[in-house]
């Protein structure tokens, strides 16, 4: 048997323990129309990047975590996220503490 719980249980816990599958689409699609770059990238480099997000959905710090390999591209999308006045919530009304987040220019 896979689970550890009840024959009856619902899963509920491990429902609720994360943000859903589109969430962190959802904060991409806040952030993109922030992003200003003037150079091109060639390719398609994630640059990712950890955001801590307060319970009201302001954004309290953000880190690379991943270089994109491009400093213009991985700046542009620092500077789109200092822009982004507030994080949405997620399906249940809840924002998730701490998010790793992942952007690429052609996306």
């Amino acid at each position: 048997m896979a689970g550890s719980g009840p024959n009856d249980s619902k899963g509920s816990a491990e429902k609720s323990s994360g943000p859903s599958a589109s969430y962190a689409g959802k904060i991409v699609a806040r952030i993109r129309p922030n992003i200003v770059l003037t150079e091109v990238v060639s390719g398609n480099p994630a640059a990712e990047v950890e955001v801590h997000i307060a319970p009201d959905g302001s954004v309290l710090s953000r880190r690379l975590v991943k270089t994109s390999g491009y400093s213009a591209w991985d700046e542009a999308v620092l500077r789109a996220i200092d822009k982004t006045d507030k994080i949405p919530r997620d399906n249940d009304g809840t924002v998730p503490s701490l998010m790793i987040l992942s952007f690429r220019p052609k996306d």
